[in-house]
């Protein structure tokens, strides 16, 4: 007789036995291997393993069936160390904050529901007992009231099954690929329409046609990178440089464009070295290929702005390469000012050129700061020994560079910028022009008038909003910081002030700046109001009168950077929007800014893809307060009971339409990935059926199909090739493989992401 069947039988208790194998294993009376996640659930690609709560920590986990997915509740128990204040908390009605882990095909997504909020006392989906530690659950009235909305509204949802919590409580974080990303990543965008991203998760897990269309445009999209690379030896730098008459156009683009708004370089020097280039083909008179490297960056940047097909791709990307192979072919940290120069003209040329991953350029921006900081750019010239004014102010505008840099890709990333304004006391560069800190002039510079516009004009005006803009970097994400709308709207008013005194300084300079620097900086402004209050856009439908701020100033926002970055003036054949323009004329365009944003990726792709996202969120809350406030919706057609704001609807579809040519544009422009051109198409759809009063569902997948083959298509010319069908079957190989991330990997980084993220 074992141990336990005595105790039993003289009436004892058996002796509770530790639980070590993962839920779903035990379910199934399976051995688990104990990993997180085991092989089993691996295998099965189940995203349900979770352990059963060990040392004061319960985790439950729901099985993917149910809505909202697989989910994962961590709260902190009674019994535990040092819980005694939570337990006397939720007994007198406050609840801890507590983080409610939402797994799908696409990716993870992390709800926080703030402490002393009573979920079911609040009128939210969640529904939660006295005791924190149990399975948070829909509630069926709710549910049943989503349901109707659907019905009225044919099929266009308020939340997701991908994040159902997100118009309730904050969404804290995203995990793709194994990746955290912070609310500010450009992923969290798309949960702005649930409506497609429902859609692409059914999809994803049904592995159909469009799933198949995709490994399609994988498998071209390889075959045009690997078209894309050139012959070369490495050590041999600038054999791929083009015509002179192409350079010089380039060279001059570059100067025109970032480096009169991100000051790096002494612009007559850079031109003597560059009239010596070409002067002497061997090089003879160089002694290091580091001017070549350095000016050939230049030219990389300078050939997104050569035609709107981005037709220098393949030149650029090589010029990359030999930079990247300079800077590591020593062996050792090169770490002197020219040195970090090249550094930075190679980060914005990874952004105008190169696809690359978020955490990739963060990673990169953080060793080019420590890189600056061991040579003491942190530092302000006047504070170290003495040095000619050329120097003192190319360290003070490098360093500038350099903090803009690391903010953008900060909240490229979402990640933390790992920056403080006591890391540094550099001070703003003084309002000079190039010409006038030339080595050759030995006087002293003279003095400008704040308000004549300079060489460093741009700089200095975004310099002095780099304070509030590294507070928020540092807030939204932050994981420690609670999510008070009351400390968003403080920092939201200190931004608002800030940029009102840019807008200010910028239309005082004589003579004025040009289109593309005032758009550049509506651009780095605009993208922090966004990292503010975007995460309240969902929010804003269940509670208006609360988050109707947040949901105002993002709409405005949207609608101002979609004005220049998505011109209307492209769709003037509507007979409308031809007399809207000619009572009220559309924002002129610049060249520049819409080749950047067509041809360049990082923040140049992700804000008006988020601007984008915002316009469409608007116009589904639009449909859905119809739906309350007109009694014709449940008779009649969206699209017939509209008179009031009909022009404001006009103006949103418009630019919605807009930004889906946008998309299709990215990808004959060299890009090559659908991603973007499918699930805007697919957004589009939904809106436009129901507004027609059709089902969206059927809608959304005829134009999604629609999208993929003629994305395809344009692929297939690109690669010079037929589209040949993918039919390769899953096998044993491909374990780890997480099918639905596919969509949002395939292209974007320009890496081969064979193994694919799977969340957790």
């Amino acid at each position: 007789m074992d141990n336990d069947n005595y105790r039993s039988s003289r009436g004892l208790n058996p002796r509770p036995r530790r639980a070590l194998a993962c839920i779903p294993c035990r379910r199934k009376k399976l051995r688990c291997d104990h990993k997180h996640p085991c092989s089993n659930c691996t295998r099965s690609r189940s995203k349900a393993c979770s352990y059963p709560g060990t040392h004061g920590e319960s985790a439950v986990t729901t099985p993917q069936g149910e809505p909202g997915g697989g989910e994962t509740v961590f709260a902190s128990s009674p019994g535990a160390a040092g819980s005694t204040e939570t337990a006397r908390d939720a007994s007198q009605g406050e609840f801890p904050r507590r983080e409610v882990w939402q797994s799908s095909v696409l990716a993870d997504v992390l709800v926080t529901i703030p402490s002393g909020i009573k979920p079911d006392s609040s009128g939210s989906p969640l529904t939660a007992s006295k005791t924190p530690t149990q399975i948070v659950h829909v509630d069926q009235d709710e549910k049943a009231k989503e349901d109707r909305y659907q019905s009225s509204t044919h099929g266009l949802r308020t939340n997701s099954n991908v994040a159902s919590y997100m118009d309730t409580y904050p969404i804290s974080g995203i995990i793709m690929k194994k990746r955290y990303f912070f609310p500010t990543h450009w992923a969290f965008t798309t949960t702005l329409s649930p409506h497609a991203l429902d859609w692409l998760e059914q999809e994803m897990r049904s592995q159909g046609g469009i799933w198949q269309d995709l490994m399609t445009s994988k498998c071209l999209a390889k075959s045009i990178k690997s078209a894309r690379v050139l012959p070369w030896t490495p050590g041999e730098y600038g054999k791929h440089l083009p015509m002179r008459k192409v350079a010089d156009h380039l060279f001059e683009a570059y100067f025109r464009t970032f480096e009169s708004v991100y000051r790096i370089v002494h612009i007559p020097t850079s031109k003597r070295a560059y009239e010596i280039m070409w002067e002497n083909p061997g090089l003879a008179c160089l002694t290091s290929p580091a001017h070549v490297v350095q000016l050939q960056l230049c030219l990389a940047i300078g050939a997104c702005f050569h035609d709107e097909t981005f037709s220098l791709r393949p030149q650029a990307l090589q010029w990359i390469r030999e930079a990247e192979h300079w800077l590591e072919s020593s062996g050792k940290l090169r770490a002197t000012v020219f040195d970090i120069q090249t550094g930075c003209l190679l980060h914005l040329a990874r952004l105008t050129t190169q696809h690359m991953r978020e955490n990739q350029v963060w990673a990169s921006s953080g060793a080019l700061v420590r890189t600056a900081m061991s040579v003491g750019l942190h530092r302000d010239p006047a504070k170290l020994p003495s040095m000619p004014a050329l120097e003192a102010e190319m360290r003070r505008r490098l360093w500038a560079t350099i903090m803009e840099l690391v903010l953008d890709s900060s909240i490229d990333a979402g990640g933390p910028p790992m920056l403080s304004s006591d890391d540094f006391d550099c001070s703003l560069p003084l309002n000079l022009n190039d010409v006038e800190l030339d080595a050759s002039n030995s006087g002293e510079a003279p003095y400008h008038d704040p308000a004549e516009f300079t060489d460093t004009s741009m700089q200095i005006a975004l310099g002095r909003t780099f304070s509030v803009r590294l507070s928020i970097a540092k807030y939204v994400n932050s994981i420690k910081a609670e999510d008070s709308h009351k400390e968003t709207l403080r920092l939201s008013s200190g931004l608002m002030a800030e940029y009102r005194s840019l807008v200010k300084s910028l239309h005082s300079l004589r003579p004025r700046p040009t289109k593309f620097q005032q758009q550049y900086c509506e651009l780095v402004m605009s993208r922090y109001i966004f990292a503010l209050h975007i995460t309240y856009m969902p929010r804003s439908l269940k509670d208006p009168a609360q988050f109707y701020f947040s949901r105002t100033l993002c709409v405005d926002t949207a609608l101002r950077l979609s004005s220049f970055s998505l011109p209307l003036s492209s769709s003037l054949e509507d007979p409308l929007l031809a007399a809207m323009h000619n009572i009220l004329p559309f924002e002129s365009h610049c060249d520049d800014w819409v080749r950047l944003v067509t041809g360049g990726c990082g923040p140049f792709r992700s804000v008006p893809f988020a601007a984008a996202m915002v316009v469409s969120a608007e116009l589904t809350a639009i449909i859905h307060q119809t739906h309350d406030t007109s009694p014709w919706m449940g008779v009649m057609p969206f699209n017939r009971t509209q008179m009031g704001n009909g022009i404001r609807i006009i103006e949103l579809l418009s630019l919605l339409r807009e930004a889906t040519k946008w998309t299709k544009a990215r990808v004959q422009a060299g890009q090559h990935n659908l991603k973007d051109y499918v699930f805007m198409t697919v957004v589009l759809a939904g809106i436009e059926a129901a507004m027609e009063g059709i089902p969206a569902e059927k809608a959304m997948d005829a134009k999604g199909r629609e999208a993929l083959a003629e994305g395809i298509r344009i692929l297939a010319e690109m690669a010079g090739t037929a589209a040949s069908p993918w039919n390769h079957p899953l096998g044993s190989s491909d374990e780890g493989l997480d099918i639905g991330s596919e969509f949002w990997s395939i292209g974007f980084s320009g890496m081969d992401w064979d193994t694919l993220f799977q969340p957790g």
